[in-house]
């Protein structure tokens, strides 16, 4: 009998402001090892409060063979990675490029009501509207990993990538192998992590820098067509296990 899968996740914050998380999925037999990576990862912005989450998985695992393809881009500064970005997007999602401008303001300055980070993404639909069913908190993609995340760590640093890659890769991967959703953009809230992605159907866009360096803003915009299902959307990114077999460099 197949060992059983277990979902850890953890989230650290400071004053009731979120700080960082982590998740993994898991065998039984790696627990207590991945408890001690995910704990010693989180704490690393001197959290006054963690809460670390451990889950039996019942529902079968959603298998993918490879994740999205890698492609770099580096410029010279952020406003012209974005334009870069925006051209993308444009031509993917059809929105206008002052709208996609606009949202990714959002991003850049805070997103949520009170000018804050979103605890998680925005929701777009081709017509430009923010449609997530909570300003504040958006949507976590959650449950996913690697089959075998070690091996898939040893290639992308091979290749000089990092571990920030690999989670990142993880979730847009699972995000954009939903039917309806169409495009990802995404910045880091840490200041001195300039790096940012834009995500499609085939590619996995890495662009070299995507915000300015300082800037403590960030987040995700899920671009999605205009005829998804929201509640069935939140289901698949938050309770649906899906484990990735490699990378796709």
């Amino acid at each position: 009998m197949k060992e059983k899968l277990y979902s850890i996740k953890a989230r650290a914050s400071f004053k009731g402001k979120h700080l960082s998380g982590a998740e993994r999925i898991v065998r039984e037999s790696e627990i207590e090892t991945v408890l001690e990576e995910i704990y010693k990862k989180v704490r690393r912005k001197n959290p006054d409060s963690i809460n670390i989450k451990v889950e039996n998985i019942e529902e079968k695992p959603l298998i993918v063979d490879k994740t999205l393809r890698l492609k770099n881009f580096s410029f010279s500064n952020h406003i012209e990675a974005n334009e870069k970005a925006v051209e993308i997007l444009h031509i993917e999602t059809g929105i206008s490029k002052n709208i996609l401008w606009k949202l990714i303001e959002e991003v850049h300055t805070g997103a949520a009501p009170d000018k804050e980070n979103m605890r998680g993404a925005m929701i777009v639909n081709q017509k430009g509207e923010r449609i997530e069913l909570d300003r504040y908190r958006g949507i976590r993609t959650t449950t996913v990993d690697f089959l075998d995340r070690k091996k898939v760590l040893k290639k992308l640093l091979k290749n000089g990538y990092t571990e920030r890659t690999l989670d990142a890769l993880a979730l847009t991967t699972k995000n954009l192998i939903y039917p309806d959703m169409i495009a990802e953009y995404c910045i880091s809230d840490e200041p001195d992590y300039t790096v940012g992605y834009v995500s499609t159907k085939n590619f996995y866009y890495r662009f070299s820098p995507l915000k300015e360096k300082g800037n403590t803003k960030g987040g995700r915009i899920y671009f999605v067509k205009n005829s998804i299902d929201i509640q069935k959307f939140y289901n698949f990114l938050q309770k649906k296990p899906v484990l990735i077999r490699d990378v796709n460099i």
